[in-house]
């Protein structure tokens, strides 16, 4: 049996899996995540094993149990748990549903709903230099140190052809029906290694044929904006408003809508790093 610790803002979130395949899969969702190799349980426990060609997580905290045939899926859910567990009970960083990528020590900020081009967007990012901390889930202070749950980038099946072009290497890419997960090593991409600092908000907006903008934000605009992907306000003080508005006014915020990659200019990731 196999544990890797996951210790974050507090929670502690064991992974178990089986020797074999089951170990394996584990191995790739938590291949670039902060973790300790552990030979107990601590905390919340997620438990993975694999039998007759089919994997099984179970995460007893929640009475979840979940059978998957495909690697890329069962990623997908074991990340899913995680991320679950730390917004669901962090009390002291707050929690934004949002990516991120670094610049060296500091930090590019993606908050964005579901069907926002997030992911893709991150992937974009990484192909272009960028480091990676997260495609989900940031973890950041009142002071603006923040660090990302690393998980592999998660692109839901319409998202694959817009990124198949950035694929440096495409058969560390694990598929599933539901989510396909990329290694940040398939965009030929390294994972930060440590804290940074917040430094840039962009809240992006895909649309297909829609042209390039990008825009300031107003700091009214931009905290409305980022409260709506703050995922762990309701067990903070204020539900975190205040320390959040702070962020936003010593932070530079834009909005991004874009109709794919080829409508970004050629130089948009060095006017970001220079931002």
């Amino acid at each position: 049996m196999a544990r890797w610790l996951i210790d974050m803002a507090g929670v502690k979130i064991t992974v178990r899996a089986k020797i074999g395949p089951a170990r394996d899969v584990a191995k790739l969702a938590l291949a670039s995540m902060r973790y300790e190799r552990t030979n107990t349980t601590q905390g919340i426990e997620l438990n993975l094993t694999f039998k007759d060609n089919v994997w099984e997580l179970v995460d007893r905290s929640n009475n979840l149990r979940r059978k998957l045939d495909q690697a890329g899926d069962v990623i997908y859910h074991l990340t899913d748990r995680i991320v679950f567990h730390l917004a669901d009970k962090a009390k002291d960083v707050h929690c934004l549903h949002a990516a991120s990528v670094a610049h060296g020590a500091n930090a590019l900020v993606v908050p964005a709903n579901s069907g926002a081009g997030k992911s893709s967007f991150t992937c974009w990012l990484v192909a272009n230099g960028f480091e990676y901390l997260t495609d989900e889930l940031i973890l950041v202070d009142s002071q603006g140190a923040l660090e990302g749950l690393a998980r592999p980038i998660q692109i839901k099946f319409h998202g694959l052809e817009a990124i198949d072009r950035l694929l440096v290497n495409p058969e560390l890419v694990q598929k599933g029906k539901f989510a396909t997960a990329l290694p940040v090593e398939s965009l030929d991409g390294i994972a930060a290694s440590e804290a940074k600092k917040l430094a840039l908000f962009v809240f992006p907006k895909y649309q297909k044929s829609a042209e390039f903008s990008f825009e300031k934000l107003s700091s009214a605009e931009a905290g409305m904006r980022l409260m709506a992907n703050h995922v762990n306000a309701r067990n903070l003080e204020g539900h975190g408003f205040r320390a959040m508005m702070n962020l936003i006014r010593n932070t530079p915020c834009y909005s991004l809508e874009y109709g794919g990659f080829d409508t970004l200019p050629s130089d948009f990731s060095s006017q970001l790093e220079a931002l």
